[in-house]
């Protein structure tokens, strides 16, 4: 049986995710935040937050907050996201993210995310996840 933890630590080792610096807020608590630099890849020409790279942190915080809730037997993929861009962030700030799962069903997850730098809400998306059987 793989732990709650092995398999939040599995998602975030995916090579996108380390390469944004990705890192869960509280490593106890997979469903409690992602954290990461405005650095590197993270960085668009003009200096501030890339907008891709935010989706892709809001899309795997989405997935740890529904992850406590889905069996051994059971992942999770997106199969719709709506993000909105709100605010700039700048290199060198860090950005949270956190996630709530609104509501679980037999195969949908609905899931609200945020993204912030300090007390500056810089994105929010409402993610729809798909249910489906490990095989």
């Amino acid at each position: 049986m793989t732990t709650l933890a092995d398999r939040a630590a599995a998602a975030l080792a995916l090579p996108m995710h380390e390469a944004l610096r990705a890192r869960l807020v509280d490593p106890d608590d997979p469903a409690g935040g992602v954290t990461f630099p405005v650095v590197g890849l993270a960085v668009n020409p003009g200096g501030t937050l890339h907008g891709g790279a935010v989706g892709v942190i809001l899309e795997i915080t989405g997935f740890l907050a529904l992850l406590p809730e889905l069996a051994d037997t059971e992942h999770a993929v997106t199969h719709h996201i709506s993000t909105q861009m709100l605010s700039p962030g700048r290199q060198g700030e860090d950005v949270l993210v956190k996630a709530v799962l609104e509501r679980r069903t037999r195969r949908l997850g609905f899931v609200t995310a945020t993204a912030t730098i300090g007390d500056r809400l810089v994105a929010r998306s409402q993610i729809t996840k798909s249910v489906i059987d490990l095989r």
